[in-house]
């Protein structure tokens, strides 16, 4: 990311970390370019050689108070965004969004030039891209873009394309973010930012890897490293070294690897970065995977693992959890693999994320060909003002023979559209139907049967050490298992069955989930549903989300609730269906968000059915969530 944090200050206050110091040090008056220097200050302290984030977060606090006090909005702004840059560098990716939000927000409400405010948008969508939301990050930087034009800025603002082939590389098309990485980068020469051409050109070796062009992916590496290098930016430097490693791998040059990864180690180490040092731990332990040298592969990937854990970085304790799983299958030893993939398996959420690659590309390619597409309406309703003088002319020469004519070419074409645009709905929704069963299939049933596998392996094992016991244990968790595929076999089939589009259909079948659940916590369990929605109908994906949602909610209350006493109940309010699952139970601090009960995918569903999901709780007071759906 290249935060747009604007270097650009009158000429009395400097530049450099140094000769801003001596500046503060004699400019006792708090005036706005006191603001400029604390921000300066802050900058400096934080994108240098040697960051010293904290110091420069407690200096950028001060610069927003003051700035806030004398209603100074362009330094109100930078203050935000140099917040934002350090939250960004440091992993504090929701804090980033927060921070960089509020900047657009004081640019835009202080009427700030379009190049700044071009820039604050922009480092929103970075901050969205790192949170994995690449539709709405791609709706920004092309909404940046779009006020470029607007505003006629030049140069354009470099972050802006390379913002977008962010975009096109997350969602693994690299021939596609390409053009945008290279347009990027020269905005960058020009501009003479070296440290953003380190970004680009890092980036650019990237998707050259996705295309297995390794010699170009080296090539863009190394010039990258040696910019990082020019300007001091070590944690550039070890996510280069990285990524060069990981290029020789792939093209079969392991030895020539492992250096440039321990470099990259070293560097982590010297920054006490645990996230670089974790992340050169775990290619250090895939690269000697691949060499078969399996001792420090184990070691290397145990000690990823462990700091991943301590910085509660739940995406990658699920990725180095199956690393280490599969490695231990590669070493046969079945025991081992089988317990990381259970641990695995375990800390997948149940409901699968809202994919958003395909908006992505629909707002790509809408921008790309907007500009194409006014000029084709503009020469088109000029097409049409001739056509319809011509027809007014003939209509008016031979009324009853055109108009007879005119009648029969358009029931005609209407009945061809209609009969077309009916055989496309069909076709759509089969294919989303098929695509449906498809992802479901894989997601609840993939990782059961890869547990299936594991044991079965082990079972063989045991039996030939002749430990009939044992094995015997191993044959009743996977009869287990085959009892869990077979359930949610069971869940898919009734989503997609047509017989099962009403509420009281979910409710019923909520209700059949929920009852034996509860009876075994031994909790007080009413079920209510409002009789004006017994006969509503619902489609397939609401329905489905709704019974998701609802599992979700009941699963956490029996886990973790502790209550004596739930209630679920389905009702109808001002023309909107509204869910309450609420317990008596011990609650838990709202604020402090959670992955493991599985929040944001539950609000994730929610909004993908146009629908609002609130969660209230204390602890010692109960959980009380309502699901709000219009219609």
């Amino acid at each position: 990311m290249t935060v747009l944090s604007g270097r650009s200050a009158r000429a009395q206050v400097p530049n450099s970390l140094d000769s801003v110091q001596v500046y503060l040090k004699s400019h006792t008056v708090q005036d706005t370019n006191y603001v400029r220097a604390l921000n300066v200050l802050g900058r400096e302290l934080h994108s240098g050689a040697n960051p010293d984030y904290e110091r420069a977060d407690s200096v950028l606090k001060v610069s927003e108070q003051l700035a806030e006090k004398l209603q100074y909005g362009m330094g109100l702004a930078k203050a935000y965004t140099n917040r934002a840059s350090i939250y960004y560098l440091t992993g504090r990716h929701q804090q980033a969004l927060d921070y960089f939000q509020k900047a657009l927000k004081t640019a835009e409400t202080h009427q700030l030039p379009p190049r700044f405010i071009c820039g604050a948008i922009s480092n929103v969508a970075a901050a969205l891209s790192k949170l994995q939301q690449y539709d709405k990050a791609a709706e920004m930087e092309l909404r940046s873009l779009k006020l470029q034009e607007h505003y006629n800025v030049q140069p354009r603002i470099a972050a802006t394309y390379g913002g977008i082939g962010n975009a096109f590389r997350n969602m693994h098309k690299p021939q596609q973010a390409l053009p945008y990485y290279q347009q990027a980068l020269r905005l960058m020469q020009i501009e003479n930012n070296v440290r953003g051409m380190s970004i680009i050109e890092n980036n650019m070796g990237i998707c050259y890897d996705y295309l297995k062009r390794f010699d170009q992916s080296l090539k863009y590496y190394k010039i990258a490293l040696k910019h990082a290098e020019e300007v001091e930016f070590e944690l550039l430097q070890a996510d280069i070294l990285v990524n060069i490693g990981l290029a020789l791998n792939l093209s079969k040059r392991s030895l020539e690897a492992i250096p440039f990864v321990e470099r990259s180690l070293a560097i982590g180490r010297r920054q006490e970065n645990k996230r670089s040092m974790a992340t050169a731990y775990f290619n250090l332990g895939r690269i000697y995977e691949d060499l078969k040298q399996y001792k420090p592969a184990e070691e290397n990937l145990k000690k990823a693992l462990a700091l991943v854990k301590e910085l509660e970085q739940s995406d990658k304790i699920t990725d180095y959890t199956q690393a280490l799983a599969d490695l231990y299958g590669g070493m046969k030893n079945f025991q081992e693999a089988y317990l990381f993939q259970l641990e695995k398996n375990n800390r997948t959420d149940s409901v699968t994320s809202v994919r958003t690659n395909a908006e992505v590309q629909r707002l790509v390619a809408g921008y790309e060909t907007g500009k194409k597409e006014a000029q084709i309406k503009i020469l088109r309703q000029q097409a049409q003002l001739r056509n319809e003088e011509l027809e007014q002319q003939r209509f008016q020469r031979n009324a009853f023979l055109i108009g007879g004519i005119l009648l029969l070419l358009l029931g005609g074409t209407v009945t061809a559209w209609l009969l077309n645009r009916a055989r496309l709905r069909r076709l759509e929704d089969s294919l989303k139907l098929r695509k449906q069963i498809a992802h479901d299939l894989h997601d609840e049933v993939g990782s059961t049967l890869s547990s299936i596998s594991l044991l079965s392996g082990h079972t063989d094992e045991l039996l030939s050490q002749n430990r009939p016991e044992t094995a015997q244990k191993m044959v009743q968790k996977i009869y287990t298992d085959a009892r869990q595929i077979l359930e949610s076999i069971d869940e898919i089939i009734w989503t997609i069955n047509p017989g099962n589009d009403s509420l009281s259909r979910i409710a019923l079948r909520l209700q059949e989930y929920a009852q034996p659940l509860m009876e075994s916590k031994q909790i007080r369990f009413s079920f209510q549903i409002d009789p004006a929605l017994e006969d509503t109908p619902v489609s397939m994906e609401v329905r489905r989300s709704l019974y998701m949602i609802g599992k979700e909610a009941i699963n956490n209350l029996i886990k973790y609730s502790e209550a004596t006493q739930a209630t679920v109940r389905f009702e109808r309010k001002e023309n909107q269906l509204q869910v309450l699952i609420e317990d008596n139970g011990r609650g838990f601090d709202a604020s402090q968000f959670s992955q493991r009960t599985g929040q944001a995918s539950m609000k994730q569903r929610a909004e993908a059915m146009g629908g609002e999901l609130t969660v209230q709780s204390t602890p010692s007071d109960g959980t009380r969530i309502r699901l709000v759906v219009n219609g």
